[in-house]
């Protein structure tokens, strides 16, 4: 189903609605929340990165509309998350519920949408703040929850336990995207579309 459908299925079936805005409570008051979800969990190379990336890397494609509603523009959408992202702390419900409001679309959808989107950028920031630092004899592996896409598998199956040089995992990303990926993401900072992995520092 593309993004589009599952966007009408979710807005105008009563049954599908109520599972998809389920979506947007997961892991709220439960110990399942993704270390990206709050900013007061992020390192500050992070923090210190992430409103430059928005600003001068955003790469990110807005949400998709139902056709009785204007598309978002990419200016738009960056905007949104220069706002949200602009003052601290940030977390990612109440970026998804500003998300759901800005643009009229559904909680879920916007909940599945941010969490993407904000691991994304997320990530983005951690290789910034990792390249302006000396890289020389640090190891970095690919970080996150179990992996249950086979690019991310192959991925952590190709670093050792003590990890890898920041430019080999990097070379790793992009050849897990050539073998396993059938429509890859435009970023180069994203393995495969709904991705919550992250190159990580080895400590």
């Amino acid at each position: 189903m593309t993004p589009l459908a599952f966007h009408i299925v979710a807005r105008f079936v009563d049954a599908g609605a109520d599972a998809v805005d389920q979506k947007a409570k997961f892991g709220r008051y439960e110990n399942e929340q993704a270390e990206f979800a709050r900013s007061q969990y992020m390192p500050d190379l992070v923090t210190d990165n992430i409103v430059d990336v928005v600003r001068r890397e955003f790469a990110l494609d807005p949400p998709a509309t139902p056709d009785d509603q204007g598309p978002i523009t990419k200016t738009e959408y960056r905007d949104f998350w220069l706002d949200e992202l602009g003052s601290e702390p940030w977390d990612i419900y109440s970026i998804a519920g500003s998300m759901a409001d800005t643009f009229d679309i559904n909680s879920g959808w916007a909940f599945k949408t941010a969490r993407q989107h904000l691991n994304q950028l997320v990530l983005q920031a951690r290789m910034r703040g990792y390249r302006q630092q000396r890289l020389a004899g640090r190891r970095f592996t690919w970080g996150g929850p179990e992996a249950d896409h086979p690019a991310c598998q192959w991925i952590r199956e190709q670093i050792p336990p003590e990890g890898l040089p920041y430019h080999e995992v990097v070379d790793l990303m992009q050849e897990a995207k050539r073998r396993f990926v059938e429509d890859p993401p435009a970023s180069t900072h994203v393995v495969h579309d709904w991705c919550r992995h992250e190159i990580r520092e080895v400590t």
